[in-house]
């Protein structure tokens, strides 16, 4: 999991998506709908085609006078702060959540029921600038599981990263369109997660806990020990414990797949054994006469975006900076 907000300003670009959100609903439009009678009845803008849905679908989730009304003023407060919905960060939809999930309460109720209304906006905005909003964030890996590279291009159509909702669209239709939820993610996370709830939100943090590699009964090896291993004995595990840091794992299945990737954490190894101190000294004294710095050498060698606020930019850099901290290799 890496961290979002680690090395960028996230802030302008959240409230640049509340514009573009604004602007759609806004902007003058022939949208219409549908009525039974086969005719057709006009809006001037998506926000008026919205109101009126919702509004309709009160008449029809309720039959209490006392309750429609009641229904009638959330949508109404709903709409009225809507820039604080758009940009509501992970703590506040996390206090929101926990309310409705503890009391049950019957406006998460009518959320869901207008969940397919919400859902369908999201999907017309996501079409018009989900591409500009991920090539706003730049990021390069999967922020889940920092595998993968999930750029934006344009070639015969825009293609970009699927968006993840962190928390369900259908489950939580009010966020569909918050920008600290939506995630862009590669296609097997995302399609892995779906609507289940994990623990950490890659705009609230990143993973702290570290890989370790341990022997195929789970434990903890020396160094010497892990330099000894072959690559079918090798086996990747988190040290420590941490309840959000384990559902997500559990749910994205982040430790099994890390562990298809022996094979390059047996190349770290037998590479730390090749480059040892007198041979990385040599190498460093060698390109020192052309004028590189100790730690362009190290580069070099093991690679760059190796600092916690690169590691967006490589995929498996995580796992790469801390088995070669296990291994003792520092950039110096």
């Amino acid at each position: 999991m890496i961290d979002i907000k680690r090395g960028r300003y996230v802030n302008p670009i959240a409230e640049e998506w509340l514009g573009l959100v604004k602007k759609f609903f806004h902007d003058p439009s022939r949208s219409y709908i549908e009525l039974p009678s086969k005719k057709r009845r006009y809006f001037d803008s998506y926000a008026h085609k919205l109101r009126y849905e919702c509004l309709r679908q009160v008449f029809i989730y309720t039959k209490n006078k006392r309750h429609r009304i009641a229904c009638v003023k959330k949508l109404y407060y709903w709409w009225k702060h809507l820039d604080t919905i758009i940009l509501a960060n992970p703590n506040a939809i996390d206090a929101q959540i926990k309310i409705w999930d503890k009391k049950k309460i019957g406006e998460i109720r009518f959320l869901r029921f207008l969940s397919s209304i919400f859902v369908t906006y999201y999907e017309k905005i996501s079409i018009k600038y989900g591409h500009y909003l991920v090539n706003k964030l730049n990021i390069k890996t999967c922020p889940y599981c920092n595998r993968q590279f999930i750029y934006t291009f344009k070639g015969r159509v825009e293609e970009r990263p699927e968006l993840d909702h962190f928390y369900s669209k259908t489950d939580y239709p009010i966020y569909c369109l918050s920008f600290y939820n939506l995630i862009p993610a590669c296609h097997a996370c995302n399609h892995v997660k779906l609507d289940k709830k994990i623990g950490l939100n890659p705009y609230s943090g990143a993973f702290k806990r570290k890989f370790i590699i341990t022997d195929k009964d789970g434990n903890h090896l020396t160094k010497s020990q892990i330099y000894k291993l072959t690559e079918k004995e090798i086996k990747l595990d988190f040290a420590g414990n941490d309840p959000n840091e384990e559902l997500n794992d559990k749910i994205l299945g982040i430790r099994d797949v890390y562990n298809k990737h022996t094979d390059y954490v047996k190349e770290l190894i037998d590479k730390s054994m090749a480059y040892d101190m007198h041979a990385m000294k040599a190498l460093v004294e060698s390109f020192q006469g052309v004028g590189y710095h100790p730690r362009q050498v190290y580069d070099f060698v093991w690679g760059r975006h190796l600092m916690n606020a690169e590691y967006e930019d490589r995929p498996l850099s995580k796992l790469t900076k801390d088995i070669l901290d296990l291994l003792d290799i520092k950039r110096r």
